[in-house]
């Protein structure tokens, strides 16, 4: 434990987030089959549903460390932070907690005594990315010894819980310092489409606020035609020649469409499929007859269905509702994670990695894709 007045001045930061633990609902993600590793991916807020005024901030830092603070109330019904620095290993988390009184507003802090007590311990073991059970030792007598079930309420921006899974291989592409060689794909529409109103276009570049500290890959187009595929390809070497591999992609795109709003074909957010995928041979768009239409030469599947190259991940949607202005630019973690998808090398011991959109709303869409996570596992070991 380090000393209580540096751990004070540590834990200042925390204090503005406790209003979020009002809401009665969890933001609700779905549980890992398998167990996470303890990392910056269990970050954020638990709590427990049935107890919903009050729960714990977690923050995993380097040196297999762990700040814990838990927003509670004493016995006389008056809100009590309890905060402490704890350290874990596997996946139990272990914290004793300080309690602090007598201060004052910052206005008045001239007359504050501040008081630092020992409170007890905790003890956090966790299931899964999404659940974990809670345990305290209190010298307190309104606590005393307890336990208590905790879900996740919400995680940090941009990141991932991974499961703690047997792949062989992973390969992270991160968009910071370049496009690093993907291309883009522009299929769904008429062989003498029209630039003009088309709108295609593919870039990197820096996020608009108030994600400007990321890049990614932009993606635009307006959907003309009923039906329109955006996607990026980049192919992944080094692998076995001519051999299947389960794959799981994983990634993360920004977008500020909101969700329930209404428009041409379908709506905004809700009708633009975002799909993620492998393919043996190179996505490309072929002429085809005698429709005169680009259509991919993979299976991509087909607006808000996926296909064998393309499972589904989730829409264009943020997590505003459509109120008529434009909502902030919000990052999503998308994942195909619990989907089959297999995947054979070339003779070359190549496959090609692909994400992007299917879109069946009539209009433009636009979107980042800030990081691609692909992992790999032979399947004839």
């Amino acid at each position: 434990m380090p000393h209580s007045k540096g751990l004070f001045g540590k834990m200042k930061f925390l204090f503005s987030f406790t209003l979020i633990l009002l809401a009665p609902q969890a933001l609700a993600q779905s549980d890992s089959i398998n167990l996470p590793n303890i990392g910056v991916g269990l970050s954020g807020f638990w709590y427990n549903p049935d107890q919903p005024a009050h729960g714990l901030q977690i923050e995993v830092i380097n040196g297999a460390k762990a700040f814990v603070s838990w927003y509670t109330y004493n016995s006389f019904g008056q809100p009590l932070w309890l905060l402490g620095e704890g350290t874990y290993s596997g996946l139990v988390l272990n914290s004793e907690l300080l309690q602090f009184s007598g201060g004052r507003p910052p206005s008045a802090w001239s007359q504050a005594d501040p008081q630092v007590s020992n409170w007890g311990s905790v003890t956090i073991e966790f299931q899964s990315c999404n659940s974990a059970s809670l345990n305290w030792s209190s010298v307190d007598s309104g606590f005393g010894n307890g336990a208590l079930e905790l879900i996740r309420f919400s995680s940090l921006m941009g990141q991932q819980c991974f499961a703690e899974e047997e792949f062989g291989q992973q390969i992270v592409f991160s968009f910071e310092s370049g496009e690093l060689d993907f291309q883009p794909v522009f299929a769904d529409l008429p062989v003498n489409f029209e630039e003009s109103i088309y709108e295609l276009d593919f870039r990197r570049e820096v996020l608009p606020a108030p994600l400007q500290g990321f890049s990614g890959l932009r993606l635009t187009g307006s959907n003309r035609s009923d039906d329109l595929a955006m996607l990026v390809k980049k192919a992944v070497g080094g692998l076995a020649p001519n051999t299947t591999y389960s794959i799981v992609v994983d990634g993360d795109i920004a977008t500020n469409t909101p969700f329930g709003c209404v428009g041409i074909g379908g709506a905004p957010g809700e009708s633009v499929t975002i799909k993620f995928g492998a393919s043996t041979i190179e996505p490309v768009a072929e002429e085809r007859q005698p429709e005169n239409y680009f259509r991919l030469n993979i299976d991509f599947g087909n607006q808000t269905n996926g296909g064998e190259n393309g499972l589904v991940v989730g829409n264009l949607t943020n997590s505003f509702e459509c109120s008529g202005t434009a909502p902030p630019w919000e990052l999503k973690s998308l994942s195909t994670y619990g989907e089959e998808l297999l995947i054979s090398t070339d003779s070359d011991g190549v496959l090609w990695l692909l994400a992007g959109s299917d879109s069946g709303f009539e209009g433009t869409s636009q979107f980042y894709i800030t990081t691609l996570r692909i992992r790999l596992e032979r399947q004839d070991d």
